[in-house]
């Protein structure tokens, strides 16, 4: 070991002095410098993916014991044959090293909320490289942890107690109930509100499933429900959400919304014989009391008497005594005087009723002088249905009675209310005095006394409203105006009828109808496949909304759905283009039919023009002279005879004087064919012996012109001779090849 420690000492010295000069033997320096070599070439303890770094990622909810990670370390840390060895640095770390591995283990619990332990880790593991002497290679390790949904929503003051007045409105604010969820922010942390179903859980809720405050969701009434209590849910937005229940008791309190209540309606006093001023009289059935219907209140009342006859009795303020008066004396006809009850602290709450006061009759039970029979209602319950288009002044029913003798009646109402809408003539009609509105109130019960001055009756009377269809479906626009991104929703169709309980019925009409689809909320879709079957870019349907009203009433407005170009597709394209393509062939057929018949035209009248030029050459033309020949024997002959048919095709366009041309012919064949070669070859030596004639020129040339007929036949007619001296002389023509 004491010769590679000097190896290494001496290499990692060799480079200070061989950057300042050559102070070493050359032998040490060059093995000075093969050792650094080997030292920068040793990478067992350098990452494999180049990095400096090594970061690992896993979930808080990682159990202890589990592998979380290796290190990308190039060496081996083997026991036996390994050729690194790896530790951390850090002392009690939560993460440690498998002993022969590069594994990475957990030993303590990570919560990303550091509740139950660290959030993140950061160690620094040495690396050695073994059967050297170099120095450690240290390699920062990081281990980050990502929240999980482990921890459901806690409650802040749970659980929640409430008081609220009976007379809190809809929507009123009860109190907050939040509550809050550890994890960290996003879906593992968003709270969702609820209130669980249950006994009186419509009486509350929350003003939104993202809000914790709880509000009043119907009208409260502390006779019905003093308390209650629900069941409150906070739920989180994981998967699986976690939730956490509470619960919430509301105590209602009391509030003045009802009367003081008699404990009878209509009492009986009887006027003893020998009654005199002051004498306390008697009632029936019971003495008179009244209380506070609100009995959370029980405010105290006070009593008095109102109307005709107040001056008959009076009755004690604070216990309800009702005594005889000198008036009530002197009187001798049954009479029915009322009384109230009222509120100490609320004036505006009373009640009222009713005291028949009679005389005790002599003879009382001796059978003929015995009190007659009362007055008595034919009915304990009388019951009337109208329509919320009645009228003022109809007469809704006839609260029929049963007297022994035909005395005049009085009515009583229970309710002050009563006489805002109805009301009973002497003859016991009830009648309509102001209109009535079902969406308002769709009943009204009361209760009636009659009294005939001695005795009374009561019964109850229940008036039903019922509904007509005065409402006609309204649109919220005049006009809808939608823009399609495509199939599916395109907006909604806002319509509202006025009359309570009616359904709206929603259609659609006109050309464009079958491409959209409306649902019964008013949710305008454009149908899956309808933009293949559109043309068009813009759509004019008309909505129509009918309620379910007896008769049913209807109202419609027009709607325009606007389609961009761009999805009606080819087929739109083709369709628009059709017509065009057609227009367009039809326009190419006609010009090439055109163009035809000129064609044919023109050639009919070249071919006019030709016949009349032949016949006009043809009569003008003289004989053509005979062919010429050579007289000579053997090819010869054959040569000439094929030049003289060569001549003989082009004396057609030479006009010759005929006895000039008959003399040379004739004297062509007369005097042989030696003469007529002799000519020909005259100085020919020069051009191979070959001798051509001296013009080939047709003698006469016809003029072509577009000039009008008459012109082009006059032209004809014109024709230009020319002669050719050399062409006269050489007409026995012999060519040689």
């Amino acid at each position: 070991m004491a010769a590679p420690l000097f190896l290494a000492a001496l290499a990692l010295t060799a480079t200070p002095a061989l950057s300042q000069g050559p102070t070493l033997p050359p032998a040490l320096a060059a093995i000075a410098l093969s050792i650094r070599s080997r030292a920068i070439q040793d990478s067992r303890c350098y990452l494999m993916n180049g990095g400096a770094v090594e970061s690992f990622f896993i979930s808080e909810d990682t159990p202890v014991g589990s592998i979380i990670g290796t290190l990308s370390v190039n060496g081996d840390p083997n026991d036996l044959n390994g050729d690194i060895s790896l530790r951390i640095q850090e002392k009690n770390p939560p993460i440690a090293l498998v002993p022969g591995t590069k594994n990475l283990t957990l030993l303590r619990e990570l919560d990303r909320e550091e509740r139950l332990g660290p959030s993140s880790v950061y160690v620094n593991v040495r690396c050695d490289r073994r059967h050297t002497a170099d120095p450690s290679f240290v390699v920062p390790v990081s281990v980050r942890v990502w929240d999980v949904n482990d921890n459901a929503p806690a409650w802040r003051g749970a659980p929640f107690r409430a008081r609220v007045s009976e007379l809190a409105a809809v929507g009123a604010r009860v109190l907050a109930a939040p509550a809050a969820d550890p994890d960290q922010p996003g879906p593992h942390a968003a709270v969702r509100y609820s209130v669980l179903p249950g006994p009186a859980s419509e009486y509350v809720g929350f003003l939104s499933e993202l809000d914790s405050t709880i509000v009043v969701k119907r009208p409260l009434d502390y006779e019905t429900l003093r308390n209650f209590t629900v069941r409150l849910r906070a739920q989180d937005g994981g998967s699986p959400p976690r939730h956490n229940d509470t619960t919430l008791t509301v105590e209602l309190l009391d509030a003045d919304d009802h009367n003081p209540k008699f404990s009878a309606e209509h009492y009986v006093a009887t006027v003893p014989r020998r009654a005199q001023e002051g004498t306390i009289l008697e009632t029936s059935p019971g003495p008179i009391s009244a209380a506070d219907q609100d009995t959370g209140i029980n405010a105290p009342v006070y009593y008095s008497v109102s109307g005709e006859g107040a001056d008959l009795v009076t009755l004690d303020r604070d216990s309800g005594a009702l005594a005889a008066t000198a008036a009530l004396l002197r009187t001798t006809a049954p009479v029915t005087v009322v009384i109230k009850a009222t509120q100490v602290d609320n004036p505006d709450r009373y009640a009222l009723a009713t005291v028949a006061l009679r005389r005790d009759a002599p003879g009382a039970g001796a059978g003929v002088g015995a009190t007659r029979a009362g007055v008595r209602f034919s009915r304990r319950a009388f019951s009337v249905s109208v329509p919320e288009d009645a009228p003022p002044g109809t007469v809704l029913a006839a609260l029929s009675t049963r007297a022994a003798d035909q005395v005049p009646l009085q009515f009583y109402v229970s309710e002050r209310s009563f006489l805002e809408k109805f009301a009973i003539n002497g003859a016991g009609e009830v009648l309509l005095r102001k209109p009535l509105d079902y969406e308002v109130e769709d009943s009204y019960r009361y209760q009636v006394m009659v009294t005939d001055g001695e005795t009374n009756d009561t019964a109850s009377v229940e008036i039903s409203v019922q509904n007509v269809n005065e409402w006609e479906p309204r649109f919220r626009h005049a006009q809808y105006e939608f823009e399609a991104r495509g199939a599916g929703a395109l907006g909604r169709l806002l319509v509202h009828d006025g009359d309570r309980g009616d359904a709206v019925r929603l259609s659609l009409a006109g050309p464009g109808a079958e491409a959209l689809e409306v649902s019964p909320s008013g949710e305008l879709f454009l149908r899956e496949g309808a933009l293949a079957a559109l043309n068009s870019t813009t759509l004019h349907v008309v909505a129509t909304a009918q309620d379910s009203g007896s008769p049913p009433r209807q109202t419609s407005v027009p709607v325009v759905v606007r389609v961009p170009e761009s999805l009606l597709g080819a087929h739109v394209w083709r369709a628009h283009a059709s017509p065009l393509f057609a227009a367009f062939a039809c326009a190419l057929a006609l010009l090439a039919l055109l163009l035809l018949a000129l064609l044919a035209y023109l050639c009919r009248l070249k071919r006019r023009r030709q016949v009349k030029d032949t016949s006009t050459v043809k009569s003008t033309t003289p004989e053509k002279p005979a062919a010429l020949s050579v007289a000579s024997g053997g090819s010869l002959q054959s040569v000439s005879a094929g030049a003289s048919s060569i001549l003989a095709a082009s004396s057609t366009s030479l006009e010759l004087p005929a006895g000039e041309g008959a003399a040379r012919a004739a004297g062509g064949a007369a005097g042989g064919g030696a003469g007529a070669l002799s000519d020909h070859l005259q100085g020919a030596a020069g051009r191979s012996g070959v001798a051509w004639p001296s013009a080939t020129i047709p003698a006469r040339v016809k003029h072509l012109s577009w000039d009008d007929a008459a012109q082009a036949a006059e032209e004809r007619r014109e024709v230009t001779e020319t002669t050719n001296s050399a062409m006269a002389e050489h007409m026995n023509l012999t060519v040689y090849f």
